[in-house]
């Protein structure tokens, strides 16, 4: 039976009738989109769905910091019909490497998701906030449709349910950090500059410009936890962490591992500002 039903699907695809229908494209069929950080993997796949195949650039663990592109993604480059950037001018990956991406594949369409994004100084991550990512998800749906016309309207009512569903996170964090607004927490790196600027927070970096701190600004850092009653440094994968370890015991604290990198953007944004309403104080 499962043979048939095999034989069957194959021979509807042959002809072109799943094909035909929105939403439905045989593999090779797919428009082969290019990514370099995994959340951006999950706007691309809600807005194309099922018309598109996504290729992600910084595997999961990787920092987009030092990260170099393998030989093997570098020729799967080639069948790319889009590729969509971070965008930010500081973000380091791209910076480095962009030259490289476009020479394996002239004709692939750049897209900035970030476009229209009003960028904050020597800070290039763009998808941690609703706002900036309701941004991204038009720009990747405007993308999609000039490649793809024929999956426009397939393309607008994924776009539609994407955002339906960032407002709604927007209105549950809003509910989570209710009298949050001003206080302060403390990440190793500096990755939440404008998730906290929608949400009227402040971020504490240990890091700062890509360097571990020194001696005198560790001891800077544990004056102002203690004074603000901080007791939790957030740290990120791929990061040496041993000075915020430091901190962490010179306050009595501890490290807690938030990801900015993870896939399932929607699930990870609600889950941090969850842990955010239950460390934040006043």
């Amino acid at each position: 039976m499962r043979k048939i039903a095999y034989l069957l699907i194959a021979g509807l695809f042959a002809s072109g009738f799943l094909a035909s229908i929105p939403g439905i494209a045989a593999a090779s069929d797919r428009t082969k989109v290019s990514v370099s950080v995994l959340p951006q993997a999950y706007f691309v796949e809600r807005v194309g769905g099922d018309r598109v195949k996504v290729q992600v650039m910084i595997p999961r663990g990787a920092s987009p910091a030092i990260y170099e592109p393998t030989p093997q993604q570098l020729i799967m480059l080639a069948d790319s019909k889009i590729y969509v950037k971070v965008g930010a001018p500081t973000f380091p990956f791209e910076k480095k490497h962009f030259n490289s991406i476009l020479k394996k594949n002239r004709k692939m369409i750049v897209v900035n998701m970030s476009d229209g994004v009003e960028y904050r100084n020597s800070d290039p991550h763009v998808w941690v906030a609703p706002c900036t990512v309701r941004i991204a998800a038009g720009n990747i749906y405007h993308a999609l449709s000039e490649i793809d016309p024929s999956g426009k309207g397939y393309y607008r009512k994924n776009l539609e349910s994407f955002l339906r569903d960032i407002d709604e996170l927007d209105g549950d964090i809003r509910t989570l950090l209710a009298g949050k607004k001003g206080c302060s927490f403390m990440v190793f790196h500096p990755a939440w500059g404008y998730f906290a600027d929608q949400y009227g927070l402040k971020q504490a970096p240990v890091e700062v410009g890509g360097k571990a701190p020194s001696a005198s600004r560790i001891k800077k850092i544990v004056d102002t936890a203690r004074e603000k009653g901080i007791k939790i440094i957030f740290v990120q994968k791929g990061f040496d962490v041993r000075s915020a370890k430091i901190i962490a015991a010179e306050i009595g604290g501890k490290v807690m591992e938030i990801d900015p990198l993870e896939k399932d953007w929607l699930k990870n944004m609600k889950d941090i500002a969850e842990t955010l309403s239950n460390v934040l104080k006043r």
